[in-house]
């Protein structure tokens, strides 16, 4: 197996991982918010969705996100260029995924996205190093860091979250 290779699998199981975490909650497991001041599932999970859609697509790929280009922002009427870093934690706290069926489809389109890219690429391809905004870093790192780590890190939180929901 190769660089590649390796990269979609981990990739792939992420994505179905953190889409088989929230798939099946209801709107009030969706928007529990820990202890009142911790952040709910639904910001994790659209922070980390808009989050790969930003950096597979306006930061490498150097196009709009699906987010923009496909108007989901205004499909579920949330703002156009948010996307949870940097925000007060009261405005965390006012995020609400109202159709979490619409936003499984825009995530779906974000993740079949970012996996056809992957499978574009070569081994060389992920050690070009690129300018970001975490820094210098190569496309490997961005795409194994930003987003699979990121992704699974997150997971962890919702699986934890629910847990505290029982």
């Amino acid at each position: 197996m190769n660089h590649v290779e390796i990269l979609q699998k981990r990739l792939k199981t992420m994505h179905s991982g953190i889409v088989n975490s929230v798939k099946d909650l209801s709107d009030t497991q969706l928007h529990f918010n820990p202890m009142g001041k911790g952040n709910s599932i639904a910001f994790l999970f659209w922070h980390y969705v808009r989050t790969e859609d930003l950096v597979m697509n306006m930061i490498i790929r150097k196009q709009k996100p699906v987010w923009n280009e496909k108007g989901w922002d205004v499909k579920l009427k949330m703002d156009p260029k948010s996307q949870g870093s940097g925000m007060t934690d009261e405005a965390a706290r006012a995020v609400r995924i109202e159709n979490l069926s619409d936003f499984l489809t825009y995530t779906g389109e974000v993740f079949s996205q970012s996996e056809q890219y992957v499978a574009t690429l070569t081994d060389a391809e992920l050690e070009t190093e690129m300018d970001s905004p975490m820094g210098k870093r190569s496309l490997l790192d961005l795409i194994s860091g930003i987003n699979v780590d990121h992704g699974t890190g997150h997971i962890g939180e919702i699986e934890y979250i629910k847990g505290l929901q029982k």
